[in-house]
């Protein structure tokens, strides 16, 4: 048996593989209550129904707030100033607002895509299953303005269609990413995300011949190594998986990913 269940890789390779962040999963799961302004109104509103855990602001983030509020910079200025600043802070239901409101304004490509993006961590961190679901349908709404404008984006069409994976349709999440793969065969995130799905279904044989192809492509792919690992780890081949963990160890991962390899590596002795 390995040190992590099936569940517990697959989580580890949807999430950094996917958002492309090391330690994304480790993240506290909050989002922002504090004394909104009119422009939160309908924000807070929102997330007050969704009874998921929430964290008043200190009196230091309210002023750093307040000041970004009343700073002699634009209205998107702001708007991207507060995204950034509640990114920083982990908050990324709030960041998510803030793009969007940028986005509206601007209606570039990348403005969408990082209001999606900040959506997508969102829905990716959300423990009620009722948000789950209302941030996976604001994320594809959101990504959606930015495929509007260039259709073969493949990175919100990669992302969209992993909202799907919890919903009741998850066989379109592979339906849109093989789409993604009939676009761009070398599309490393959407052959991560495949490998991802094939462990989620526990077909680990699948999952392995995915993660060898985005290693093919990106052989320093920290992410493909780890789900290589894994899924080899889960079709018994121990020595191989081992030797790709301690190879990953040596390389300084961040401390709660090195702690889970530690972990596998001595369930694996």
């Amino acid at each position: 048996m390995s040190g992590l269940k099936p569940s517990r890789h697959i989580l580890i390779v949807l999430v950094i593989g996917v958002i492309a962040a090391g330690v994304l999963y480790s993240l506290p799961k909050f989002v922002v209550k504090n004394e909104p302004s009119n422009a939160e109104s309908a924000q807070s509103s929102s997330e007050e129904k969704t009874e998921e855990p929430h964290v008043t602001l200190s009196e230091s983030q309210l002023t750093e707030i307040n000041e970004i509020r009343n700073s002699n910079d634009t209205e998107e200025g702001i708007y991207q100033n507060l995204a950034t600043y509640f990114a920083g802070q982990n908050l990324f239901d709030s960041s998510a607002y803030y793009a969007e409101k940028k986005a509206n304004l601007t209606n570039t490509e990348t403005d969408w895509l990082l209001a999606g993006d900040f959506y997508f961590q969102s829905y990716s961190l959300a423990l009620n299953p009722i948000r789950q679901e209302e941030l996976a349908e604001k994320t594809r709404e959101v990504y959606q303005k930015a495929l509007a404008i260039n259709p073969n984006q493949l990175h919100a069409r990669t992302n969209t269609a992993m909202t799907y994976v919890s919903s009741a349709s998850p066989m379109q999440a592979i339906m849109m990413l093989r789409q993604v793969l009939d676009l761009n065969p070398r599309y490393v995130p959407a052959i991560m995300s495949m490998g991802a799905l094939s462990m989620q279904s526990g077909q680990y044989d699948k999952a392995v011949g995915r993660f060898e192809q985005a290693l093919s492509i990106d052989s320093g792919n920290l992410n493909a190594q780890l789900g290589l690992a894994y899924s080899l780890v889960e079709l018994g081949e121990k020595e191989r998986a081992k030797e790709i963990l301690e190879a990953l160890s040596q390389i300084g991962l961040d401390e709660v990913l090195q702690n889970e390899v530690n972990n596998t590596l001595e369930s694996l002795k």
